[in-house]
């Protein structure tokens, strides 16, 4: 096999993956890159529709994206899109128009098949058996119970930072109250799903970028060094909620200047501390385990299958 292009149009950012099997179904990246466009912010109104700007800046960087995969000589390419495209109410004028500019079918992806992607790549990458799978994207998240390697259940929740954020005001100092408002509502949510309590005291995998900006705070912070490779990495509920606390007691300004924060997910990191936290209590978790490999190498371990 040759390479393979993957394009992620995700709600906190545009990627593109390529890569190519190693052996012995190994993955080996030959390219990776980040558009940092941030979909939701380009919503015109609330049913919602993506804004003709926000249509455009999709298309310009899949253009780009796909001079990429060119250079590589790419065997295949995919583009998936996931909730801020799922939810968009003019979805049918932006898959028309990528496909007019690009020549590409986009797949929308439902959550059920994100976690499932997920899920893939972390059979592929680590080594465990019995885990609680959560994929936070930026506008949803994907939880899943995985017992014995079998991936059990599944749930998609609209509990992303980007709506947390907002919904709760989190981009500033954050209050008690608030603290235990938020902590109300996303309990409210998990309430709804009787298989979360089956699965108390797992450890929680987790997949996405706000975990891994939470992990490298952390790396930076108390362990004194800068991890190059996140993957596999474990950090208990007192780490996450010594970190959480500190964030949520900041400002934006006053955030950004924290070693190791991510300038570009300042505004919603405490979205997700607070529901890394608040997930851990729920289900009596003891650690979480960082993924680097994510729905992207879902995808191509999937293509592997074929």
């Amino acid at each position: 096999m040759k390479s393979i292009g993957i394009i992620d149009l995700g709600s906190n950012s545009l990627k593109l993956l390529i890569a190519e099997q190693k052996h012995s179904k190994k993955i080996n990246v030959l390219f990776e890159k980040k558009h940092q466009i941030r979909l939701s912010d380009y919503y015109i109104d609330d049913i919602p529709n993506l804004s003709a700007i926000g249509i455009y800046k999709l298309i310009l960087s899949i253009q780009s994206f796909k001079e990429k995969c060119k250079l590589f000589e790419c065997d295949k390419i995919i583009v998936v899109a996931t909730e801020t495209l799922r939810k968009c109410a003019n979805k049918d004028v932006i898959l028309n128009e990528i496909k007019k500019e690009t020549g590409f079918e986009v797949r929308i992806l439902s959550g059920y098949e994100e976690s499932y992607l997920g899920y893939v790549s972390t059979v592929n990458t680590l080594d465990y058996s019995n885990y609680f799978l959560v994929d936070m994207g930026g506008a949803s998240v994907e939880i899943a119970l995985v017992k014995n390697n079998k991936f059990k259940h599944y749930a998609s929740l609209p509990l992303g930072p980007i709506p947390l954020s907002s919904r709760f005001n989190l981009f500033n100092k954050i209050s008690p109250f608030t603290k235990n408002e938020f902590k109300n509502y996303i309990y409210n949510e998990f309430n709804k799903y009787h298989w979360l309590k089956q699965g108390r005291n797992l450890p929680i995998v987790t997949i996405g970028g706000s975990i891994k900006n939470i992990a490298q705070i952390h790396i930076c912070n108390h362990l004194g060094y800068t991890e190059s490779s996140l993957h596999n990495f474990q950090m208990n509920y007192s780490d996450l909620s010594h970190i959480n606390n500190k964030l949520c007691s900041l400002d934006y300004n006053e955030r950004i200047n924290i070693k190791g924060v991510s300038k570009k997910r300042a505004d919603v990191i405490c979205a997700s501390s607070n529901f890394m936290k608040y997930f851990m209590l729920y289900t009596h978790s003891k650690k979480i385990i960082i993924n680097t490999y994510v729905m992207r190498e879902g995808i191509f371990y999937s293509c592997l299958e074929e």
